[in-house]
């Protein structure tokens, strides 16, 4: 069975990952600095963007254990029907 390459979906899932963490660090400094404006956003945005992580990883690996049921479901399929 080859494995399922998806290097576009990779890419949107590996910024939007990235994107998060940066969001959720400049918010850290921007509190840590005094802002008060960061810590106001920061009590709705960090839980939006660890939830945003959470369940961006959660679909990646659901889906991409799908894929791979799958392909071998298809794969034992035309092994069975001898064509």
């Amino acid at each position: 069975m080859n494995k399922p390459s998806y290097s576009t979906s990779r890419l949107y899932i590996w910024a939007s990952f990235v994107l998060a963490w940066i969001v959720i660090l400049v918010l850290a400094i921007g509190a840590m600095r005094g802002s008060e404006q960061a810590v106001a956003f920061g009590a709705t945005a960090v839980p939006s963007m660890v939830m945003l992580i959470a369940s961006t990883l959660g679909i990646h690996r659901f889906s991409g254990s799908m894929d791979f049921r799958n392909a071998a479901l298809a794969k034992s399929s035309d092994t069975e029907g001898g064509v």
